[in-house]
């Protein structure tokens, strides 16, 4: 029975790879942006400026 899906289905191991793919993307590049933000307020919380690089990753 798995055989008889796997052969008729097989094309779907591609989208449905893609739509992983983007999910798990997402996920990093907003644990990124979250990283980032923290590292931003430490900076607030000091009374310190934050470096112009980490707004500018911020902003991409």
């Amino acid at each position: 029975m798995f055989v008889t899906l796997f052969n008729h289905y097989w094309w779907l191991l591609f989208p449905l790879s893609f739509a992983v793919f983007s999910v798990m993307r997402a996920v990093l590049k907003d644990d990124e942006s979250r990283r980032i933000l923290s590292l931003i307020r430490s900076y607030t919380d000091q009374g310190k400026e934050p470096p112009a690089e980490l707004l500018a990753l911020l902003k991409r």
